[in-house]
């Protein structure tokens, strides 16, 4: 029981109101409460990945700037496989049975790597239904062949 009154007899008839408070079991909540919120933020800080969404800028803003000439690279991933796009050349990679050529597609980003050794953003969309495990997948292979910037958009956006 939580708490415990002793009803002996006292002196002059009258009865002691000592009370005993059990916190054992308040301790050992505020222990567990404890260890929820710790292994949490540790969570919260290891699913971070640092992604920024892809910008349409506007008509005046296209006539102010001159037209640089960039290498512009996007990976699309499709229910067919990837489509790797690097300025004007176009790179489709299948997939082998269900699963997606991973292998493949690090091999060209590290090909376009190596012609571009300073280039470090390209862009991952995304076709509807697919499943978010081949997007972290992706970003990730990216990500070992160092392609620090990473921008996630739909399918629609990139074409």
């Amino acid at each position: 029981m939580g708490v415990s009154i002793d009803t002996g007899g006292g002196k002059g008839g009258k009865k002691p109101v000592d009370a005993e408070l059990n916190l054992v079991p308040f301790i050992d909540l505020l222990v567990c409460c404890i260890c929820f919120l710790l292994i949490t933020a540790v969570w919260t800080q290891m699913a971070r990945i640092k992604v920024s969404q892809a910008k349409r800028s506007s008509a005046v803003e296209r006539e102010e700037k001159p037209p640089e000439p960039q290498l512009k690279i996007t990976i699309l991933v499709g229910e067919d496989g990837y489509t790797l796009t690097a300025g004007p050349s176009r790179v489709v990679i299948p997939k082998q049975g269900k699963i997606y050529d991973a292998g493949e597609l690090g091999k060209r980003l590290r090909e376009i790597k190596v012609q571009k050794p300073d280039k470090n953003d390209l862009t991952v969309a995304v076709e509807d239904g697919i499943r978010y495990q081949y997007v972290i997948a992706t970003m990730d292979i990216a990500l070992e062949q160092h392609f620090s910037q990473i921008r996630v958009t739909d399918a629609s956006a990139a074409l």
